[in-house]
Formats: structure tokens, sequence, C-alpha cells
């Protein structure tokens, strides 16, 4: 019985990957949501009985956290080591905030499909930055399950492309 061709990836299994550096360096099981906030100015005008008006104001961007299973791979890791190297020897730090981009691939593809196939669509975090880094997931030995290492990113925006 030949091998599957899919066998041999390492992101089969995920329909959301990462890419940093451009590289692909994570196949993730859970991504939240791509949020933005824009506050509300209230603006008051002498003689409007109406009440106050409201413009748009600050800008805010969520926070990105992901998931992703267990790996040999560090390259999250030393990034988020990166900040706590800013934090102790500010000149050390040179790359901290990077540009991420979040592929979406689809939900009913084949693991075969998706070995050099097209992402439905793709989004870019910019000058983002590790805020939260799980590195050693509860462990339970009763349970039977994997690791899930997660990551939260706080960025300067986001785009599709």
């Amino acid at each position: 019985m030949p091998a599957r061709a899919s066998s041999f990836d390492p992101y089969r299994t995920y329909k959301f990957r990462v890419r940093l550096d451009g590289a692909i360096v994570a196949g993730l099981t859970k991504v939240s949501s791509l949020g933005r906030t824009v506050q509300g100015n209230e603006v008051k005008e002498a003689g409007d009985l109406f009440g106050p008006r409201y413009m748009p104001g600050a800008l805010s961007f969520d926070e990105v956290t992901m998931d992703q299973g267990w790996s040999a791979d560090d390259r999250f890791e030393r990034w988020a080591n990166e900040v706590l190297q800013l934090l102790s020897d500010p000149a050390s730090a040179r790359q901290f905030k990077r540009t991420v981009f979040i592929d979406v691939f689809d939900l009913q593809a084949t693991p075969a499909s998706l070995t050099g196939g097209s992402a439905l669509t793709s989004y870019k975090l910019h000058r983002a930055w590790v805020s939260k880094y799980v590195a050693l997931p509860e462990l339970d030995a009763a349970m039977g399950g994997i690791g899930i290492r997660s990551i939260s990113l706080r960025h300067e925006g986001w785009e599709r492309i």
C-alpha cells in the first residue's frame, strides 16, 4: 500500500496557518476573532435640544489568540522571549514587532488538497508582538489529549489581503 503524500505535511489537519518572516511557522487549531473598535466622541452643540452628536474617536484592535498543537518548532517561544529582552535590555531587542499573516483554508478541504493549495483568504497583522505565551500547557496523565500551546498577539491593525 503506497504512502499518502499528505502524510508528510505537518500542517495537514489544520485549517489555519501562520506565516512569519516569510515561512509557515504553525498550523493552528483555533484563532480568535479579528476585531476593531472605534470609540465615539460626544459633541455637544449649543442650542441643540435633541442631545449630543457623536464623531469617530480612538481606534483600538482586539488582541488575537492562536492555539497550536504541541510542536518541536520554537519560533514562537523565541519571539516571545524577545519581549523579555526588551524589558531587561531595550537595546538588544530589535525585531520584537513583526508582520504576521494568517491564512484561512477551506473547512471542507481534504488533506491532499491542502498540500500546495491556496488559501481562501489571508489577513495581515501589522507590527504584532507577543503579549502572552503559554509554553507548557496544563499536563494531566489521566487525560488522553494532546498539549495545546497558545500565543496572544497585540498589533497595530490588520487588513485582508
